[in-house]
């Protein structure tokens, strides 16, 4: 009897922990830059099926969104990339650092909550990295990381043979190009702003360095026995479209699709994805799989099109040009990067790890605010978090399907932008989603304004109904205007650069090309 009860114990024991994670696990966080909702090959939301793409491929990210949970409505912090990184960090709206009317917020955040920070107050043990792109009013080992890159901001990911490329110094000659061999232009673009850059490279964008960098960081915290967290923010997708040549062959003889076309960009994001892959099969390799969590999502939406495309050759020079074919790369949302549309705001967000039951969806609104909350409480963190945080912990969605919510400090999620970029900002609760323009702006009719949209009804943000439903917009409204006077932040813009890039200054890493 005795030895049957024994017996039972031991399976009970074995069975947690195998289900379970310790109470320090270590946890991965994957950032992507500029990743639409519908660049992966597996579909975004289940239930509407063009919400994946017709050409692009991402394998690694398609097996780790059926390992785990796949958020459908999981929103970045902001439509653009600054913002947002600075919001995962500290778990904060941007509203109450980067567009606070306290232009030297950056000054005084020597006792902010960060992620590595609130980790090591859970336990001192865990062991910290960043890798890749940084681009945030902290300097990393203020920050609490035990490793990291330094701090490169967009510049960094636009290396060609370790040094800095800018794609404007290529639009006269790419205008020249386009102009006298009459290319012919299927969308009518114009020849303005920055042409998208090509070329091959065998380390693209410093995928595999990542990679290479975050593989040597787990094993020697697993030698060493400390839980570790590291992220891996992805300096891909943005801005210049740089791949293996491989990559980028089999995407030019693969025929295109009626919504993505882009070889060089979908060569790319099958590069980025393989090294992705890396760090999965890693995992695997060191069987840490069952008490390791791996979260990835996407740092806002994608850009909506190429305009002029431009290929380079091993000495930089201008190899040929053509106009892009492929636009409205987000659809079905409505826009992209920079905009409050779902477009610009909505991100692939997958999490898998112990505990997390294979091949769920999940369409309850998630956002990268309730990243910092969440890693605190896998770690066993206990203290209170700062009234400042807004995110809320998603352990018990994540652990739990019959969890239907998340718990943060106030229900309605929060974005907003101004000071050095046109003010605008959106609020969603429930099914609804109001937007608010506070100048005039040329790219949006009518504006000063604002929009209503029932997302759950019309996920496109084709049918604005704050003349139809004045009671439900001006609730939100108000709401609006409540947390911008909680927060402190400008609702117009200021003559004055982003504290990432006077910080950089500051402490003399400027560099010209930034």
């Amino acid at each position: 009897m005795i030895r049957f009860s024994l017996l039972i114990v031991l399976t009970v024991c074995t069975c947690v922990l195998m289900g379970q994670p310790d109470s320090s696990p270590n946890i991965i966080f994957i950032l992507t830059d500029d990743h639409g909702w519908t660049h992966t090959s597996h579909m975004a939301d289940p239930s509407i099926s063009d919400s994946g793409s017709d050409y692009y491929e991402t394998p690694h990210m398609d097996a780790l969104a059926l390992s785990g949970i796949h958020f459908s409505q999981g929103y970045a912090p902001n439509p653009i990339c600054a913002p947002t990184r600075n919001s995962l960090m500290f778990g904060q709206n941007a509203a109450r650092h980067i567009y606070c009317k306290d232009a030297d917020w950056y000054k005084k955040t020597a006792d902010w909550l960060t992620i590595p920070r609130v980790l090591k107050r859970a336990n001192p043990d865990y062991k910290t990295a960043h890798f890749g792109k940084w681009h945030i009013a902290m300097q990393p080992s203020v920050a609490g990381f035990d490793q990291h890159d330094g701090m490169p901001t967009n510049g960094g990911g636009e290396k060609f043979a370790q040094e800095y490329i800018t794609a404007g110094d290529y639009k006269e000659e790419v205008t020249a190009y386009l102009h006298e061999n009459e290319m012919p232009n299927p969308l009518e673009l114009r020849t303005v702003g920055k042409p998208a850059l090509y070329w091959s490279d065998e380390n693209p964008k410093d995928m595999f360095g990542i990679a290479h960098r975050t593989r040597k960081f787990i094993d020697e915290s697993v030698t060493e026995g400390r839980p570790f967290y590291v992220q891996l923010s992805h300096y891909a997708t943005h801005l210049s479209l740089v791949s293996r040549k491989e990559t980028y062959d089999y995407f030019k003889a693969k025929a295109k699709g009626d919504r993505h076309k882009s070889a060089e960009f979908a060569a790319m994001l099958k590069d980025l994805d393989h090294s992705i892959g890396m760090i999965l099969d890693h995992i695997k390799e060191l069987g840490i799989e069952d008490n390791t969590y791996v979260f990835l999502m996407g740092d806002n939406g994608g850009r909506l099109s190429f305009n002029q495309m431009a290929s380079l050759d091993e000495n930089r020079e201008l190899v040929e040009a053509h106009f892009a074919d492929e636009d409205d790369r987000n659809l079905p949302l409505r826009d992209g990067k920079h905009s409050f549309y779902e477009g610009g705001l909505r991100v692939p967000f997958m999490v898998a790890g112990p505990g997390i039951a294979p091949g769920r969806n999940c369409n309850i609104p998630v956002t990268g605010l309730d990243l910092l909350p969440t890693f605190a409480d896998i770690a066993g963190f206990t203290g209170d978090l700062s009234a400042e945080i807004d995110g809320g912990s998603l352990k018990d969605l994540l652990l739990d399907e019959k969890v239907g919510s998340v718990q943060r400090s106030k229900e309605a999620l929060y974005f907003h932008q101004a000071s050095h970029r046109p003010p605008r900002s959106a609020v969603r609760l429930g099914d609804y989603k109001l937007i608010k323009y506070w100048s005039k702006e040329g790219k949006y009719e009518g504006t000063p304004k604002v929009e209503l949209f029932n997302i759950a009804e019309d996920w496109q943000e084709s049918f604005d109904l704050s003349s139809q439903n004045v009671q439900k917009a001006e609730e939100l409204e108000q709401l609006l205007t409540d947390f911008i006077e909680e927060t402190n932040t400008v609702t117009e813009r200021r003559n004055m650069e982003s504290a990432v890039y006077r910080l950089l200054s500051e402490i003399g890493l400027r560099k010209s090309s930034e």
